[in-house]
């Protein structure tokens, strides 16, 4: 739903909770399903309909590095991790946006935790915390894991300062070096490398640990052909039981909390001065007292102002909105739906720029099939050569707004005037040059188009 007022072109969806998985269901989506993948929202719809997911909505996601791709904070897409917040300072900041393996939400602070396990010949072990999960920013006195997912080279660049580096090398017994919530990975040191090159290329079946500076220390007593154990979890900071997640995206702070709008020394510690009170591009989600979620767009763009982060807060709390947070903004902000008779999803706000961006959130329709067709679009040109022969590109829906394909149906039936079809459906023009109609039935429903053929 689109709003333009006051200066200002919002865009939003609005999702009822109790229907979820009944009607839709919402997913996440990592580009090239690596760390610092980048494509547009559009790519990512697309390909998610490759796959079979029936799209209909969607919204970029969560902050990341514009140089190297990889997301700012924890970043976690079908259970499996692709990075963490650098810091705890950094992850106590940053709230999260959490689908369950049952596709219930939340928004709300949630911790990872890492370590591994060094097993001695007597199979005592010796635990050492993980920092962060494909982060290569160096930070001093830190335990960092990283796998070939890191990038698309699989290629880790160190500091000049390497000297305080030392790089572990571990192959997993299953040969699957992806990273998975709360999933157990065992496996054996290959390499221990105490002076390490600038430049680290990760293969395919290794996960890479880089310790620096006094953290160093820890690994004295680690050997070639060593059993370690590796484990992450990512759950809800408070004391929790937290089910099993699917999916997690990292906001760059709360909008609102608990009702609140949230004071500007709040955000004077997550952003700078400017970047808070300056008006902007913004993609918010926010959960309603209707039990709704809203995923919300503002534009900069034209004669659209923009909002500030309060403006943003102030508007959704207008909206019934008790929690949200603040995504990735800017040249980022883009929403997209698919509209009756649109087979493809469009862009319903006004990006800045075409950028390619990290991830993103969807809206898949969970509704089921029914064949029960309602209506037909004629997505080919109104013009054909007399010489072109082909399968022409009917699209149809039914009534619960699943895609069908239309060659696919019993009693399809196909006619023109200015050409014939053939068991195969395939279209030839005749009466050359000419002027006429294409018609489409099946049952009851019965379309005509106006064709010319040149």
């Amino acid at each position: 739903m689109g709003k333009q007022f006051n200066h200002q072109n919002i865009n939003y969806i609005e999702m009822d909770l109790n229907l979820i998985n009944q009607t839709y269901s919402l997913m996440c989506h990592k580009s090239q399903n690596i760390t610092n993948g980048k494509s547009t929202l559009n790519d990512q719809v697309n390909q998610e309909q490759k796959n079979g997911n029936n799209i209909i909505g969607a919204i970029n996601g969560d902050f990341f590095n514009m140089s190297s791709g990889i997301p700012v904070c924890s970043n976690l897409i079908n259970g499996e991790i692709f990075s963490t917040s650098l810091t705890k300072d950094e992850e106590i900041m940053r709230p999260c946006f959490t689908i369950f393996e049952n596709n219930r939400i939340d928004i709300d602070n949630y911790h990872f935790t890492g370590y591994i396990n060094l097993i001695d010949s007597n199979s005592y072990k010796t635990q050492i915390n993980i920092d962060s999960i494909n982060r290569s920013d160096y930070l001093e006195d830190t335990v960092n894991i990283f796998n070939c997912k890191d990038n698309e080279a699989s290629t880790i660049f160190l500091p000049n300062n390497k000297e305080d580096a030392l790089i572990i090398s571990i192959i997993p017994n299953n040969k699957n070096t992806s990273f998975y919530n709360k999933n157990l990975i065992s496996g054996k040191i290959k390499e221990i490398i105490n002076d390490p090159p600038n430049i680290y290329k990760i293969k395919n079946d290794e996960i890479i640990v880089i310790s620096y500076d006094k953290k160093k220390a820890l690994f004295n007593n680690a050997f070639i052909d060593m059993d370690v154990e590796i484990n992450f979890e990512i759950r809800k900071s408070s004391n929790y039981s937290t089910p099993k997640i699917k999916h997690l995206l990292t906001g760059h702070e709360f909008i609102l909390y608990d009702n609140q709008i949230l004071p500007q020394n709040y955000f004077s510690r997550t952003w700078s001065q400017e970047s808070t009170t300056s008006k902007n591009h913004r993609t918010a989600l926010a959960l309603t007292n209707r039990n709704t979620l809203l995923a919300l767009t503002v534009d900069k763009k034209n004669d659209f102002k923009g909002m500030s982060l309060v403006e943003l807060a102030h508007f959704l709390k207008s909206r019934g909105a008790y929690k949200a947070i603040n995504l990735d903004g800017g040249g980022s902000t883009s929403m997209m739906i698919r509209e009756p008779g649109i087979h493809s999803l469009k862009y319903t706000n006004l990006p800045r720029e075409n950028r390619l961006i990290s991830n993103s959130i969807m809206i898949t329709n969970k509704m089921p099939y029914t064949f029960d067709i309602e209506n037909f679009y004629f997505h080919d040109s109104p013009k054909i050569n007399s010489n072109e022969s082909k399968k022409l590109n009917f699209v149809c829906y039914d009534k619960n707004f699943n895609p069908i394909d239309v060659y696919m149906l019993p009693n399809l039936k196909l006619s023109s005037n200015v050409g014939y079809f053939d068991s195969n459906y395939i279209f030839h023009p005749i009466n050359i040059p000419s002027k006429g109609t294409i018609t489409i039935e099946v049952n009851n429903v019965i379309k005509t188009y106006d064709i010319e053929i040149k």
